[in-house]
């Protein structure tokens, strides 16, 4: 996601009446919250949606819509922009196997309502600002600036703190607990007193490691098992149902 200031927020329901709800929701959502009003888009189908040349932050799509159906749909849209945040809305639970495999942000159920759409917005808020946060690496020689999902893991070596990352890996003049606090948002966590990890990068894990889908294997620390288990089932729930 970029740095723009107003969200694009896509609405996309063949049913007009869903979709004026919950636009008209959304809107009131950021008014009473004291936040900038997002630009919203109405579509009636998938086919206008997936022309439109806006880069959408959220999209709230309807499974069973003319023409392409929502999964399809919602494949395309995460093709132009991985990080966009689909809601899935329909009233048939039958498809969600299919929209857990799309790995959507939110699957909302028909009728709607208007305190869990509210929670829902919340959510994608928070994962749009952790998106979004720009994090400072200090090394001796330089300063890198990435955004928070950009870092794997980090690593401490005897005096020397590793901070592994998308773009390749820094010698940070910081020590973990900089970064433990300065990571302290939903997404990482620390394993082991050697160790922080993104959780989205995490495969596998038992009660001594954290398995990474980069091959890396963490420590993790018995204290820390049953607190790390919570820690990435919360994650789970908010990042893929």
């Amino acid at each position: 996601m970029d740095q723009r200031s107003k969200l694009n927020i896509a609405v996309c329901d063949d049913d007009i009446f869903v979709t004026e709800q919950l636009s008209e929701w959304i809107k009131e959502y950021f008014v009473s919250n004291h936040l900038e009003e997002p630009n919203i888009y109405e579509f009636d189908n998938g086919e206008d949606l997936i022309k439109s040349e806006v880069k959408y932050d959220f999209v709230f799509l309807d499974i069973v819509i003319p023409g392409m159906n929502g999964i399809n749909i919602g494949r395309r849209l995460l093709a132009q922009n991985e990080e966009c945040l689909i809601y899935i809305i329909t009233a048939y639970d039958s498809y969600l196997d299919a929209a857990m495999s799309l790995r959507v942000f939110r699957y909302i159920s028909k009728p709607l309502d208007k305190s869990r759409i509210y929670r829902n917005i919340q959510d994608g808020l928070k994962i749009y600002t952790t998106s979004n946060t720009k994090i400072l690496i200090e090394t001796k020689n330089e300063n890198i600036i990435l955004r928070a999902p950009e870092i794997i893991y980090l690593k401490a070596q005897g005096h020397t703190l590793f901070v592994n990352t998308s773009e390749g890996k820094y010698i940070s003049v910081r020590k973990m607990d900089y970064w433990e606090k300065t990571l302290d948002t939903r997404g990482f966590f620390r394993t082991h007193r050697s160790f922080i990890v993104n959780m989205e990068h995490v495969v596998r894990f038992d009660h001594s490691l954290v398995y990474l889908d980069t091959g890396v294997t963490a420590y993790l620390t018995k204290r820390n098992y049953q607190n790390f288990k919570h820690a990435f089932m919360m994650y789970l729930e908010g990042a893929r149902t």
